[in-house]
């Protein structure tokens, strides 16, 4: 009995074995232990690990510093670091009840939930048993669906996990259902789920990649870029991250050229340029529709309309109803003068999309049809419909040379003379409509206009584009011969 109080006594002046030397007049472990409970009270939680950190530092085999830290790191959100702390009090005192029951919330709650029904089961807590074996079915069920390739079902058994057990939602849960959004091409939920996870770990190399990736297939590329770099940083040969910025830079270049080109009315360089960005990656599926569309625009400029309504009908073949490929393919088809597809065109879009936009495209593809019956003045001239005023008044300048009176034999007939002279007169109609922007206008909106020409009233002061007529020349009309030397 005497040896024992001995022995007591002994262990109990002595210092705990690795514990830092306390120096005279510096607190006790006991008292930075109760200081650390009055600024956990009052939510102090940084002063709280800095007086717990020093108790440990003086009496590191004391399972109970341990204990208080890991209550604070859980309440600070911090429960991967707490379970460290527990499995070190766990280790010091194996029978450490509270401790048990405390890591065994907290590996719940990070999602280790197997680990967490062994320590349930050891502190014989039956309904923290049935959580977490709940848990641990559920991460089942969600690793049998990823592995069918069902990620809906993958998804709806993950939530479980993070709604019923999973309350610090857990990085590496919150990855796999990024992962399981980004397979569906759902690009916006996995940028949510990917963002969650960088908030807990900021440096996640799979975070960072899932996140690029997403907003790459956004076409927003900056913040690809800026994903894929900030990974490249901590390892430059990570595979995915590489691969996905070396695309990108091929693509945002080919991409700027085309742009450059088409800013410097160089379409056909342009279409060059996009067509090669194209090529860079076939499932970017929202930068070859926004692609294509411009392609699409330079060859109306160009008007070559055939291929303009292929590049359209390549955006509306993977969506139906996007309303500016419709409303680009109609422009295509009028300028083809395929009016009856011009107008189930532009009546798809506006059933689409029943907006100001399309109810002017609708009317233009009207338009466009009643004129294609009647005398179409584009066609008179042999210009498109979109033709530049320089375009239009060549045109009549070339055909007004060629259908000129004085061009007509004087060996024909009256009635070839007075068709000619007709389709003189015609031409002439045409460019004085088709010149005035005001009056072209209201043609263009299907206005009746017959009255700007002059067909029937003859052109005072000579033929529009040729003041005071043709010098010396003329033609036969009202059974008089008139002669016109043209020049």
């Amino acid at each position: 009995m005497l040896l024992y109080l001995l022995l007591a006594s002994l262990r109990g002046a002595l210092p705990v074995t690795g514990a830092a030397p306390r120096k005279t007049g510096e607190e006790t472990p006991g008292q930075l232990r109760s200081k650390a409970d009055e600024a956990l009270l009052k939510k102090d939680t940084d002063t709280a690990l800095s007086l717990l950190a020093r108790a440990i530092k003086l009496e590191p085999d004391n399972e109970r510093n341990y204990f208080k830290r890991a209550n604070v790191l859980k309440r600070a959100g911090k429960a991967s670091r707490a379970v460290e702390d527990l499995d070190s009090a766990l280790r010091i005192k194996p029978g450490y009840g509270a401790a048990l029951l405390m890591r065994a919330r907290a590996l719940l709650g990070i999602g280790r939930c197997d680990e967490a029904k062994r320590d349930y089961d050891a502190a014989k807590d039956k309904e923290g048993s049935g959580a977490a074996a709940g848990c641990v079915a559920a991460l089942q069920a969600a690793d049998k669906a990823r592995a069918k390739g069902d990620r809906r079902l993958e998804l709806e058994h993950l939530a479980e996990v993070l709604e019923k057990y999973a309350s610090d939602q857990p990085s590496h849960l919150l990855l796999l259902r990024a992962r399981a959004h980004y397979d569906r091409k759902d690009w916006y939920e996995c940028i949510a789920e990917s963002g969650k996870a960088l908030k807990q770990t900021p440096d996640d190399l799979e975070a960072l990649e899932l996140r690029g990736s997403a907003y790459y297939f956004l076409a927003d590329h900056a913040m690809a870029k800026t994903h894929w770099q900030q990974a490249l940083r901590s390892d430059p040969e990570h595979p995915g991250c590489k691969s996905g910025y070396k695309k990108l830079r091929s693509l945002t270049k080919k991409d700027a050229a085309g742009d450059k080109h088409s800013a410097n009315g160089d379409h056909e360089k342009a279409v060059e340029q996009w067509v090669s960005a194209l090529s860079v990656d076939e499932s970017h599926a929202v930068f070859h529709t926004s692609t294509n569309l411009k392609i699409a625009s330079s060859y109306l400029e160009l008007k070559d309309y055939s291929n303009a309504k292929r590049h359209c009908d390549a955006v509306l073949s993977q969506d139906d109803k996007n309303v500016d490929a419709l409303i680009k393919r109609t422009e295509a088809e009028i300028g083809a003068e395929d009016y009856d597809g011009a107008r189930r065109t532009a009546a798809r879009a506006r059933e689409v999309s029943d907006d100001d936009r399309t109810r002017k495209n609708q009317q233009k593809a009207e338009v466009a049809f009643k004129q294609s019956k009647e005398v179409n003045h584009y066609k008179v001239l042999g210009v498109p419909r979109d033709a530049r005023t320089r375009d239009i008044k060549k045109a009549y300048r070339d055909a007004a040379l060629k259908y000129h009176p004085d061009k007509i034999a004087p060996d024909v007939s009256d009635g070839e003379r007075e068709r000619l002279t007709a389709k003189f007169q015609e031409i002439a109609a045409a460019y004085e409509i088709l010149s005035d922007e005001e009056t072209r206008a209201k043609y263009d909106a299907g206005e009746d206009v017959s009255g700007s020409g002059q067909q029937s009233q003859g052109f005072p002061g000579g033929f529009p584009g040729f003041p005071g007529g043709f010098p010396g020349g003329g033609f036969q009309q009202g059974g008089q011969r008139f002669t016109f030397t043209f020049r």
